[in-house]
């Protein structure tokens, strides 16, 4: 099931069920229902249904699913069994942020590195990472193997960040920054939009208000 073709709506329903899988599992929640996931998820039922009944070594609808074995099959499904180390290029305020609040909870995620070219950053500890120069990138990420980097630095700098990442083979991005950046095919880019999400829930809001 690993790395099998599955539409990007799907895989951030799957995510969200891993999420409330992982926190029934912490809870000593052994069988969950289609309405449980969707009563946490913020999923419509129907939904869940529909995406659980793509596979079927998820059980059966009616008897409940078991909690371990639907996380370990949707984690196969999403590849995330082994999932890649991510370092962070910035180590101001949001690099910070994000190494402070961890991955705890993702399934495995972890940050491995963080760096910056600022002098007066470099050599400092957070969250037991130490930030490194950037001109130790190569050195460091050619002996991670396949990895995410998170582009979390001035916008002025979000392109030369990322040409750099490409050098080094990096072929998946998530950036914080807010400006447009190019990569070449085969590289994978995503932005964290926060602009987009607060239009997304006021829109939210005023069909509410419309309703």
């Amino acid at each position: 099931m690993a790395g099998e073709k599955v539409s990007e709506k799907t895989i951030r329903r799957l995510s969200h069920y891993a999420r409330c899988l992982r926190k029934a599992t912490t809870d000593g929640t052994a069988i969950v229902t289609s309405e449980y996931l969707s009563n946490r998820c913020g999923i419509s039922s129907a939904a869940v249904r529909k995406d659980l009944a793509v596979f079927g070594e998820f059980g059966k609808q009616g008897s409940g699913y078991n909690v371990s074995e639907l996380l370990e099959n949707i984690e196969r499904i999403l590849g995330t069994c082994e999932p890649p180390p991510v370092i962070v290029i910035g180590a101001g305020n949001i690099g910070s942020a994000l190494l402070e609040s961890g991955l705890d909870g993702t399934g495995g995620y972890s940050y491995s590195a963080i760096f910056d070219n600022d002098p007066k950053i470099i050599g400092k500890t957070i969250a037991g990472v130490t930030v490194q120069p950037i001109d130790e990138l190569r050195e460091v990420v050619g002996e991670q193997g396949d990895f995410i980097a998170i582009v979390a630095v001035s916008p002025d700098e979000g392109q030369s960040a990322v040409n750099n990442l490409v050098k080094m083979g990096c072929i998946a991005i998530l950036s914080f920054t807010l400006e447009p950046l190019d990569v070449p095919g085969g590289v994978v880019l995503r932005y964290l939009e926060v602009s987009t999400e607060l239009d997304i829930l006021t829109h939210s809001m005023k069909c509410r208000d419309r309703c």
